[in-house]
């Protein structure tokens, strides 16, 4: 794996943009180094890493404030020596992965969008970075894992793309091991009738399913996952009427916040139906199998009249991605993450290429983007502020119009003509 700042500190060779870039995430770690002394979600795979290294299940009971451990043996086991050091190791070196995998993705979008030195790409860089900025603060705060899965996904694609099946396959069977949310990607090399993609990536998940094989007991490693695998039951119903500290923002938590009379801890009563857990239950699923044909006409039929070779890789995979916040349960502001590969397209054609669409949808975006957190940094706001985003689920709203959004700005986009663009 490339990483540019080393290669850039042995030649001298930073480019003024890099160099700003730089800095702001500089920015971004100092306040996210309250982190290492505070509560967040590396606390639990902290415990639960220790629970699995100590022989206990970890599946079986909430770890901090409540909250239950939702990630693989696997990636418990990754993290089970570390439980050895005291918790600020592993965040410590959770953050140094953050940044690392940040700097691939920098990378990857640099290739993939063929960027330069000119002034208006460097005026791009600056600005996808400031539009990133909360984004990573918020994963970096939280101990996340949506840059990782980030990362996962595009990584697997620029793998796939330059036909290196095995590192492709397992980049996205790590993503699917750890969090799932890339499971989606089945979807998109379905369609794009890839089956030596999808040989590769279910065989990468066989083998990281299997691997705590060699070093655990055989029936605690077969029950622990019998008990990951019933906490993941899409029909439980703590994945129907989504409801949790601070919010959920994906589609079905919208649903619970604004159609059904249920209670949440904390916030105020925002209901104008109700709705029974039954119907609710139809409503997500009538509206995921919406996003399931949207995006296979999106990938299909829409993209490749608009971008044409990398680009309309990127465009298919950035689409994907940004639909996975909204189709997805227990999705939090953090996932916002995970649509930034779409604003960066959206900025790219702006900035870069000088598209410029009708005024009223100019305006759509920018609401769209500052609901996502993407233009205002929702923590300097004062606390009422701050708590009325999240109880009325702002993000969550901004995620959810950011995927007509992506469509009406492409669909002004010129056309490109209809190319074979693989993957």
């Amino acid at each position: 794996m490339q990483f540019l700042p080393l290669k850039k500190w042995k030649s001298g060779r930073y480019q003024k943009e890099e160099v700003i870039i730089g800095l702001l995430f500089c920015l971004a770690l100092i306040p996210v180094l309250r982190n290492i002394s505070s509560d967040n979600d590396l606390d639990i795979f902290y415990s639960a890493a220790k629970d699995l290294r100590l022989g206990t299940y970890p599946y079986n009971h909430p770890h901090l404030d409540g909250m239950w451990f939702y990630y693989s043996p696997l990636f418990a086991s990754v993290i089970a020596p570390l439980t050895l050091f005291p918790v600020q190791i592993l965040k410590a070196l959770w953050m140094l992965l953050g940044f690392t995998m940040l700097n691939r993705i920098y990378i990857l979008l640099r290739h993939v969008l063929c960027l330069g030195y000119s002034s208006r790409e460097t005026w791009f860089l600056i600005a996808l970075a400031v539009i990133s900025y909360h984004a990573v603060f918020i994963n970096l705060l939280y101990g996340q894992l949506t840059i990782l899965m980030v990362w996962c996904c595009m990584e697997g694609m620029y793998r796939m793309k330059e036909n290196q099946s095995i590192a492709g396959g397992m980049s996205f069977a790590m993503g699917i091991n750890i969090k799932i949310l890339p499971v989606f990607f089945f979807w998109y090399f379905i369609l794009k009738k890839n089956m030596k993609a999808i040989f590769m990536i279910t065989a990468g998940i066989a083998l990281l399913t299997l691997i705590p094989y060699l070093y655990l007991p055989a029936d605690y490693h077969t029950q622990i996952m019998k008990d990951w695998l019933g906490l993941l039951n899409p029909l439980n119903k703590e994945h129907v009427n989504t409801v949790g500290e601070g919010g959920f923002t994906d589609f079905a938590s919208l649903l619970t916040r604004y159609l059904t009379r249920t209670i949440i801890r904390g916030e105020g009563n925002y209901s104008i139906a109700a709705l029974s857990t039954k119907q609710v239950f139809l409503i997500q699923w009538v509206f995921r199998l919406f996003i399931t044909f949207l995006s296979a006409w999106v990938l299909l039929k829409f993209i490749p009249h608009k971008f044409s070779g990398d680009k309309a890789i990127l465009a298919g995979a950035a689409f994907f991605m940004a639909c996975i916040p909204v189709a997805f349960p227990h999705q939090r502001d953090y996932s916002v993450m995970m649509c930034l590969p779409g604003a960066a397209l959206l900025l790219h054609s702006y900035i870069v290429t000088g598209f410029r669409p009708p005024k009223g949808l100019q305006i759509f975006t920018l609401m769209t983007m500052t609901l996502m957190g993407l233009i205002i940094f929702f923590p300097l706001l004062p606390w009422p502020a701050r708590h009325f985003v999240m109880e009325s689920r702002i993000p969550g709203w901004g995620m959810f119009l950011f995927i007509p959004n992506l469509l009406l700005w492409w669909k002004r986009l010129p056309d490109s003509g209809i190319l074979k663009e693989g993957v």
